[in-house]
């Protein structure tokens, strides 16, 4: 009598078991019906498709280096980028004579193909940087990096 009940409940707990796993596995493949697509706004960047520097990274803040100079000793930059994309851009030829100073404001963009890269409208000659953790980076015209090692074309991030 008791090898009955004992198998009986081993019984269902097998089945039980067997029957929760179907369940889930039903669960899974089936559609989300509760997912809302966004029409209204087809333009918007979908950030399903993974983390780019605009919705990851704190890039707004002031970003401060001394980038490398043809003919001086090197320019110090201090670029502001604000949440609204809009920049402050401020250039001092350093080894130069006084007046040599360069202060611009505009906007910029992020780049569509490039999500972790930002240019910068004609007032800002439209440079692009490579937005990083806490740093940004002076790229090419097309977006490639610079490849001379021994320069440096970073401009770190001020955290206050």
């Amino acid at each position: 009598m008791k090898r009955i009940i004992l198998v009986l409940g081993l019984t269902s707990l097998i089945l039980m078991g067997c029957s929760n796993n179907n369940d889930q596995s039903e669960r899974a493949s089936a559609p989300d019906n509760n997912v809302i697509a966004n029409t209204d706004h087809p333009n918007q960047a979908d950030t399903t498709m993974g983390d780019t520097a605009e919705n990851a990274l704190d890039w707004p803040g002031e970003y401060k280096g001394i980038l490398p100079c043809k003919d001086c000793k090197g320019i110090e930059t201090e670029l502001e980028l604000k949440l609204d994309n809009r920049f402050e851009l401020s250039q001092e030829f350093l080894g130069k004579p006084a007046n040599t100073e360069n202060k611009v404001k505009g906007t910029f963009k992020f780049l569509a193909d490039q999500p972790n890269m930002i240019q910068l409208d004609a007032e800002g000659d439209n440079r692009i940087y490579f937005i990083g953790e806490n740093f940004i980076e002076l790229r090419g015209d097309k977006g490639e990096k610079l490849e001379m090692p021994e320069l440096n074309f970073q401009l770190t991030k001020q955290l206050n």
